[in-house]
């Protein structure tokens, strides 16, 4: 148990020194992209208010400064003030991060539990109905991600006007692209769940619970699914920085108030102590999220504690 925790801590050290070496990346990017002046300010702004601003948000320095001021603000979570809207980053992200945070909370849960019912349904089927399923989960689970939103918003929005089409306003505007983002995961933690639950069937304990009577309800929950959750909690440990990357796609769609739509808006002004707050701040709730599902893995499959290994996704 010791040494899990060890291996946790190492991970979660190394991801947050690649997430400061992203920070630094999305510094000589931003540099690349050119002054903000020009896309902040008026187009017919002076060469005064120009420079003005220049001076303001640091432009004329040298870059080896601004970048000692960039990182210095990034350890510390300050993060500076946004050039645009003239606010400290530290004021602007909370609403936003809130908004996204609604998302996945509601979403993620779902999609567990959606993914455990799909699972187990293929797992009682005939052999016959079992391969229709899976081919029904591939085709669904290729299928592009723009394209369930648009049909969504299509039929529910716009001809039964059931669901706000657009807009972060009410509990409404929440249930399609929860529900949405939530079938994704679920697809996804469905056939991986199919496929362990698989593997752990033929597993000696399984066996050995079945010769000395367990009911099968006790057989499902304790000796199948506890072992096998290992597996899908180390997978949605990944999941949640692709659902992260997810709400950029669906935010935008749905004109939703959050990071991921704050975050398009800044990259187009270039914005960058704002940008950096929208990057660095769900990477660090996925770092924190990660560390935690690292934790809890091996109590959920005491085989990890027995022999030291840990499932790797």
């Amino acid at each position: 148990m010791t040494q899990g925790i060890i291996q946790a801590v190492q991970r979660l050290f190394g991801g947050l020194m690649m997430l400061l070496m992203v920070s630094m990346l999305l510094f000589f990017a931003s540099r690349a992209m050119g002054d903000p002046t020009y896309s902040i300010l008026a187009v017919d702004a002076t060469q005064a208010q120009k420079a003005a601003f220049r001076s303001e948000i640091g432009w004329n320095e040298p870059v080896w400064l601004q970048l000692l001021v960039y990182m210095e603000h990034t350890i510390t979570g300050r993060f500076g003030v946004s050039y645009e809207l003239q606010q400290p980053v530290r004021q602007i992200i909370p609403p936003y991060l809130w908004g996204t945070i609604k998302l996945v909370g509601l979403a993620l849960p779902l999609g567990i539990l959606g993914g455990i019912v799909l699972g187990f349904l293929s797992l009682g089927a005939s052999k016959k109905i079992e391969r229709i399923f899976q081919g029904v989960l591939l085709c669904l689970y290729s299928l592009p991600g723009f394209v369930p939103i648009i049909l969504a918003i299509e039929i529910f929005g716009v001809k039964l006007k059931w669901l706000p089409p657009s807009g972060s306003q009410g509990v409404q505007s929440l249930i399609m692209p929860v529900l949405l983002l939530a079938g994704a995961e679920a697809i996804k933690s469905g056939i991986l769940l199919r496929t362990k639950l698989q593997e752990v069937l033929g597993e000696k304990f399984i066996v050995t619970a079945r010769a000395k009577g367990v009911s099968p309800l006790r057989l499902q929950v304790q000796y199948l699914l506890r072992p096998t959750l290992s597996l899908v909690v180390s997978f949605l440990s990944l999941q949640v920085g692709q659902l992260l990357g997810s709400t950029v796609i669906v935010e935008n769609i749905f004109a939703y108030q959050g990071v991921g739509s704050l975050a398009v808006h800044t990259l187009s002004t270039r914005d960058l102590p704002l940008l950096q707050g929208c990057i660095f701040v769900p990477a660090l709730i996925f770092l924190c999220f990660r560390f935690l599902t690292d934790l809890v893995q091996p109590w959920l499959d005491p085989r990890l504690r027995q022999d030291g290994q840990r499932v790797m996704a």
